[in-house]
């Protein structure tokens, strides 16, 4: 048997271990490894994989060998099986094509050679031969399936693209028959974004078409991350983009053709502009905005295209098709097929951008264009792919079982341009959206983008201040409070459906609708004090973070009244929908200011009137509005019900919570509701006021396991700030606080965490932390400190993916906060991302100069990544008030440096391992400590993040070679 015999689906599976047999072997050769270890793997490859193919594998394995020893250097062999890309979301080296002009890859694994290519094997045209009436000139690519070649038509002398389907003895007669039905199909859509077929035909027994010549560069070669270092991609070029291909997409979907292998190898970007003629597209519109941006694209290779149905639905037409594809029928059936070698012209598409139903095997339809189109525009719009892996099999697995996730920072650019491009990603073909939706919502995504700059300079500071939240003075950042009933006034209610399909809901500052706010009259963070309408949001964000299915990011003080301001807040709060409101006291008395350590200095009002407006994120429009009276002053057991209200409102339930539904004592509940909405990463002074709250709360109730619980997180969270004395101190406090929680409450949520972190940071027990974070995060989906510790836990055990995963979604429980936005790219930098990590600190600059403590925090974090790899001068430029310039030597700057270390750490360590991060990077002590000594000493201070920093930390890679560290620190051992 050969290998041209074997289904295509076996053919996959075998190339996917000659790829990764491949990799290995490759690596050793270009680092001087041990390939004699490498190649001693192929009897156990085929014992373990080979089956009752297992000669065909071997044979396959040992050529791999037999080539790279021949060429080591060559960047992507053609030694597989199967005929895919190489390029298939590898490294940048592996994808790069040959030639940045000129380009039209061939529909198979391209070899990487110097231009111009050898000359094709024996039986194929040469340079110069002659096909018809096209002679030619160049070979442009080619791969086990098919060679390119650029020819000169001499009867309308143009240059032209000639693509032959080049197995020779592989090929049978159906398979010219069925290359040449899908070239007719493929020559029969015009459109200005699909390259142009013109003729077909047959050279000694080989089908081969021609189509236009096209000139320019790969989508791959324009978001290579050195070329979009040079030339970013904004989020208009990604939408256009988007435009182009689903407009092309839609003509083709139209007439029964379904490309199957949409990927950057296969769309050309050209500095040039035609308007649309699909009947279906309005494509005028859309070549308006392409020629804006200055580049049109053209989707190419439909080698891999068939014929069907414009509804995917199966026709007699297309069941031979079908047949050769998938070894069961709809029912399941097995289906026996005697012309086993038309099964090699079922190539499967590109591991990463195939669709999960076609990674698989099952039927193609038009949705799996939609899934790789998605692929593309996401990888275009955060300069990675969507699915990666270092081999085919696990970019096949990541299709399968992973689902992509947005960058943030990136997402807030265009809310609703990510949400599209996720919703084309979609496990489920019957959730993408079609291309014609797909064209639908770009363009109204561009209409809105376009309204939206109208009128941009007017509204400029509103949109800037939506961008920098500025916690020091937690100035009202979109501005301007909710006045009663103006939002009723000129927004429109939305449907039911749109309240029941919210599915992340944030809450903004309620205020008085008798008192007009003045935005600049906040008090620092760490002072202020929560008046009504905070201490009411503080309650619903409390509450409503029980929905099952909902996310609920933490407060910040925000107020919005116009549409574009709602919009704004969504964005930056990475949600859905919205909450706000007024409140009017009835027999009124004076607005009551309470203090975080008072709850009762001023006697409550006996009701007030709640006005709850449900808010489009999307839209900035009221959805609903509720108007609800119930008891004022501060006692929030009471005001809880209105979180019930809502809830039901869109159609959700709350989680009983059994330990507050049975309190009766409102002023301990109000302690708790005022400590958790004041404690912030981002500042000392609030965690140390919410501290406060909930020792206040536990002296008006000892037996209150929640303000336990929140005294004990607070505390342990709080030592990795302060001092060692003070750090002690906090830990002694976190302990007791803990064990109190728990005995009251086994299974409190808090309590649990605090006693997990003080297992994993202060007891270096990681296996009981990490049981208990993994049931947190299961049954807490809405805690952003329990996906914080659970990520640096995983993180510190060597498990970056989950932990990045862990990271992301606590940002996004807290979207407002710099402190987290900087953990996740110090995340980054800890597992060896350097370069993002560096451009995601410097995002949350924003170019402003200040030092305050918001700002410090990627400060400390760019000066440490610039002093690990020697650029003191960048690190330098981080901290204006730093006496030290480049003209200076090092040992300068390390004095300097030091003199600055408490104003501008590098990191939330605390000032004693900021300290030794500093003293192992000095080379200029005379009297430097013995790493051994130094090691010691920090192990006997039990500091809070000792274990994230000596387990991560690349100051510290020395140290996790000690045999102290390994003994304290087991993961060490494995990492």
């Amino acid at each position: 048997m050969k290998l041209s015999d074997l289904p295509a689906r076996e053919l996959a599976r075998l190339d996917a271990i000659c790829l990764e047999y491949e990799s290995r072997l490759r690596a050793a050769l270009q680092s001087g490894g041990d390939t004699a270890r490498v190649e001693s793997e192929i009897n156990t490859l085929v014992e373990r994989y080979g089956g009752q193919h297992a000669p065909l594998l071997r044979a396959e394995l040992e050529g791999i060998s037999q080539e790279l020893k021949r060429n080591p250097h060559v960047e992507a062999a053609n030694v597989g099986v199967i005929a895919t890309s190489p390029q298939e979301n590898g490294t940048e080296q592996e994808r790069e094509p040959a030639s940045s002009e000129d380009v039209h890859s061939a529909p198979t694994r391209a070899i990487e050679q110097p231009t111009p290519l050898a000359a094709p094997p024996d039986g194929l045209p040469s340079l110069g031969d002659t096909i018809g009436p096209y002679t030619i000139t160049d070979v442009l690519g080619r791969g086990g399936m098919g060679i390119v070649y650029r020819a000169t038509d001499s009867r309308l002398e143009r240059s032209v693209a000639i693509k032959m389907l080049a197995l020779r003895e592989r090929q049978s007669q159906s398979l010219v028959e069925r290359f040449q039905r899908e070239a007719k199909a493929v020559a029969g859509l015009t459109h200005p974004h699909i390259v142009e077929l013109f003729d077909i035909g047959v050279y000694q027994n080989m089908p081969y078409v021609v189509m236009e010549h096209l000139s320019g560069e790969t989508l791959l070669e324009r978001i290579k991350s050195t070329r979009l270092a040079k030339e970013p991609i904004s989020t208009d070029q990604v939408r256009n983009w988007g435009m182009q291909l689903a407009d092309a997409l839609v003509t083709a979907h139209a007439h029964g053709v379904i490309h199957r292998d949409i990927k950057p190898e296969n769309v050309m970007v050209m500095a040039r502009s035609r308007a649309s003629n699909s009947p279906s597209s309005g494509g005028q519109a859309e070549a308006t905005i392409s020629t804006a941006n200055g580049s049109s694209l053209k989707l190419f290779d439909f080698g891999l295209s068939r014929m069907g149905s414009a509804s995917g639905q199966t026709d007699p037409e297309l069941t031979e098709t079908l047949l050769i594809e998938h070894p069961s029928d709809s029912k399941g059936r097995k289906i026996s097929d005697t012309d086993s070698s038309t099964r090699v012209g079922a190539i499967l598409g590109t591991p990463g951008y195939m669709a999960p139903e076609q990674a698989r095997g099952g039927l193609i339809t038009p949705a799996a264009d939609m899934f790789s189109l998605g692929c593309v525009l996401f990888e275009a719009m955060y300069g990675r792919p969507a699915f990666s892996g270092e081999t085919a099999t696990k970019r096949f697995t990541a299709v399968l079982e992973k689902q992509p996730l947005a960058d943030p920072v990136r997402r807030r650019e265009n809310v609703d341009l990510s949400n599209l491009i996720m919703s084309m990603l979609s496990k489920d073909p019957a959730a993408r959206p079609t291309a014609a939706e797909v064209l639908t919502r770009f363009q109204a995504n561009a209409a809105a983008s376009t309204t939206s700059r109208v009128g941009s300079e007017a509204a400029k500071a509103i949109a800037g201040d939506a961008v920098v939240i500025s916690r020091r003075r937690l100035v009202e950042m979109i501005g301007g409070a909710v006045v009663g009933g103006a939002i009723g006034a000129t927004l429109l209610p939305g449907s039911t459906s749109d309240l029941r399909s919210i599915r992340s809901l944030a809450v903004l500052r309620f205020q008085n609708a008798g008192v007009v706010a003045d935005p600049n009259s906040q008090p620092p963070a760490g002072d202020r004090i929560l008046d009504r309408g905070e201490l009411l949001s503080g309650l619903l964000v409390n509450e409503l973070s029980r929905i099952d299915g909902i996310t609920v990011p933490k407060y910040v003080p925000l107020t919005a009244t116009q549409p574009i301001q709602f919009r704004n807040a969504a964005d930056l709060l990475e949600v859905d929908a919205l909450v706000t409101g007024t409140f009017t006291l009835i027999d009124a008395a004076p607005v009551i200011v309470g203090s975080v350590n008072d709850a009762n200095e001023s006697p409550p009002s006996r009701t007030m009137t709640v006005n709850i407006d449900i808010i489009s994120g999307t839209t900035g429009k009221l959805l609903k509005g509720l108007a609800i009276t119930t008891t004022a002053g501060d006692n929030l057991i009471e005001q809880a019900a209105l979180a019930q209200e809502i809830a039901e409102t869109i159609g959700r339930e709350l989680k009983q919570n059994d330990a507050e539904s049975k309190l009766d004592n409102h002023d301990a509940f109000t302690c708790l509701v005022k400590g958790r909405t004041i404690s912030d990463p981002d500042t000392v002074a609030g965690m140390k006021n919410a501290l406060d709250c909930f020792e206040h709360a536990i002296s008006v109730d000892s037996n209150y396991a929640d303000a336990h619980a929140g005294r004990a997180l607070t505390a342990i969270s709080l030592a990795a700030r302060e001092n060692d004395e003070r750090a002690s101190e906090l830990i002694a406090i976190s302990q007791e606080a803990c064990s109190r929680a728990l005995a009251l409450s086994p299974q409190n949520r808090d309590g649990l965490l605090a006693r997990a972190m003080l297992d994993y940071q202060i007891l270096a027990d990681f296996d009981s932390a990490d049981a208990v974070l993994r049931e947190l995060t299961r049954n807490s989906p809405n805690h952003w400190q329990i996906h914080h510790q659970a990520g640096w836990l995983k993180i510190i055990q060597f498990e970056e993916s989950q932990g990045m995963q862990f990271m992301r979604r606590a940002t996004g429980l807290h979207p407002a906060s710099r402190f987290l936005k900087t953990e996740l790219a110090r995340a980054e930098w800890f597992r060896g991302n350097a370069d993002r990590a560096i451009q995601s600190a410097i995002s949350l600059l924003h170019g402003n100069p200040s030092t305050t403590e918001e700002h410090v925090f990627p400060r400390g974090l760019l000066i440490d990544i610039y002093e690990q790899s020697g650029n003191l001068a960048d690190a330098a430029k981080m901290d204006p008030e730093l006496s030290w310039s480049p003209a200076e030597n090092t040992s300068t700057y390390y004095a300097a440096r030091e003199q600055r270390l408490l104003a501008m750490p590098y990191g939330p360590f605390g000032p004693t391992i900021n300290t030794a991060i500093l003293q192992i990077r000095r080379t200029d002590l005379t009297n430097k400590e013995p790493p051994a000594q130094l090691l010691s000493r920090l192990f006997t201070s039990q500091l809070p993040m000792l274990p994230l920093v000596l387990c991560k930390h690349p100051a510290m890679i020395s140290m996790t070679m000690l045999e102290q560290a390994i003994e304290t620190y087991s993961v060490l051992r494995f990492g």
